[in-house]
């Protein structure tokens, strides 16, 4: 099949995780023979790194630069994804809606002209499918450029803008409107098909948006790394809770650290630390580093800096156990597979995707994300019983094969991929040749 990939942001310019699945996916069906290219966003004048793509990636896209609201929603969250109004905080989430809105005003103001770019790249290239990532920062009308030449969309959605941008709430959308009718109205009018989610969670929230059930159907991400068997290798001493995400409010981090100064206080013999890999702002950095005073657990508690994706998973390989603590609805959560595949326990907390990840007891544990004494009882066991890590190594593993290997994601993308296409999928010819051998 010839495949365009389509992400408004491409490693190594990228903000998240399914920035990376959209560039890992193109490499994977390409090494099964695919014709795959990828249209992105140039890179933004912020990025610093090296600026080499291969030849397969081409930047055609303006992308907004516009900071969205997260980063400001620290100030008030508080470390909760609740993001209703509410009397104490109001002026607060005023300024976040209204930076949210001014991401979206920005981007309508450059969607007609990425139409247009994509409309010049498909004249002199034809495809039998689209894949399509996020496009919060290109704009969805892009979308029309596919459907003027009659290729089929296969969406692959790692969050809930898509569904909260075609169908918003009374107040948006009417602000939309008055910021560029034409535009927006434009941007509505997309083959939605097809479209995709990386977890049950995730559909849940979009039929809650308005799109039908028959629209939608779900693919999981895969684990890109190797899995490890060998769960009686060598691990830091003293043992390690490790924790790597971005140092946020919402990603619990807090949390974390009080949970470890309970454990403290309940085994303050035990030889135990809880690293923090990551980074953060300089205000919450300020504010993670005192709490860590505060609660005088200097001795337990070291923060890592920021590491490679490569140099995170050799943690994790060697870490006692990854705690997951987010407060935010996680989509899905690469972090959790990662640690799933490299044998080592996963403490989360439960919150959006979790529940379809890991089975509680088995493959994982999950505690209630506000609840850190409950986040330390966890850890305590993880630490004390060693039958229990090792069987939930085992059974994490055995999720990871079953659910969760890029294989198998790519297995069930190249099939929904060639159905669209109207084309015999690979494991039809395969399973056809099978019949007729025997």
């Amino acid at each position: 099949m010839r495949i365009l990939v389509i992400s408004n942001l491409c490693p190594p310019d990228y903000d998240g995780g399914f920035e990376l699945s959209a560039l890992r996916n193109a490499n994977s069906l390409r090494e099964r023979g695919h014709d795959v290219d990828v249209v992105t966003s140039e890179f933004r004048t912020t990025y610093q790194g090296e600026r080499v793509d291969p030849h397969w990636v081409h930047r055609i896209f303006k992308g907004s630069q516009t900071k969205d609201g997260w980063s400001t929603a620290e100030m008030f969250l508080g470390g909760d994804s609740d993001l209703r109004f509410k009397i104490g905080n109001l002026f607060n989430q005023v300024n976040l809606r209204l930076a949210n809105i001014r991401v979206l005003t920005n981007m309508l103001d450059m969607a007609p002209s990425n139409e247009a770019a994509l409309d010049k790249f498909l004249a002199e290239n034809d495809y039998d499918a689209a894949y399509v990532f996020g496009l919060h920062k290109i704009g969805t009308s892009v979308i029309r450029s596919l459907m003027k030449k009659n290729i089929p969309v296969l969406y692959h959605q790692g969050d809930e803008w898509l569904a909260f941008y075609l169908y918003p709430g009374r107040l948006k959308k009417l602000m939309l409107n008055l910021a560029s009718p034409i535009t927006y109205f434009r941007e509505r009018k997309i083959d939605l098909k097809h479209v995709y989610l990386v977890s049950n969670f995730m559909k849940q929230r979009f039929m809650d948006a308005g799109l039908k059930e028959e629209q939608l159907g779900v693919i999981y991400r895969g684990v890109e790394f190797p899995l490890r068997e060998d769960f009686d290798r060598e691990r830091f001493d003293p043992p390690v809770f490790l924790v790597a995400s971005r140092l946020t409010l919402y990603k619990g981090i807090h949390f974390a650290i009080n949970a470890a100064a309970i454990l403290d206080q309940r085994l303050p013999r035990a030889e135990w630390e809880l690293w923090i890999a990551g980074h953060g702002d300089s205000t919450t950095m300020q504010y993670f580093h005192g709490l860590v005073e505060e609660l005088n657990i200097g001795h337990r508690v070291r923060f890592i800096g920021k590491h490679s994706r490569d140099s995170t998973y050799a943690h994790m390989q060697r870490a006692l156990a990854v705690i997951s603590p987010s407060v935010f609805d996680e989509p899905f959560g690469n972090t959790n597979i990662e640690a799933m595949a490299a044998g080592t326990p996963l403490i989360a907390s439960r919150s959006g995707a979790i529940e379809e990840i890991i089975d509680h007891g088995k493959s994982g544990l999950i505690y209630d994300r506000h609840k850190a004494d409950e986040l330390a009882h966890h850890m305590q066991l993880v630490l004390v019983n060693k039958d229990l890590r090792r069987s939930m190594k085992i059974e994490a593993l055995m999720r990871v094969k079953e659910l969760f290997t890029q294989d198998r994601v790519i297995d069930q993308v190249e099939a929904k991929l060639a159905q669209i296409a109207g084309l015999e999928s690979p494991l039809q010819t395969t399973e056809k040749k099978k019949v007729s051998l025997q």
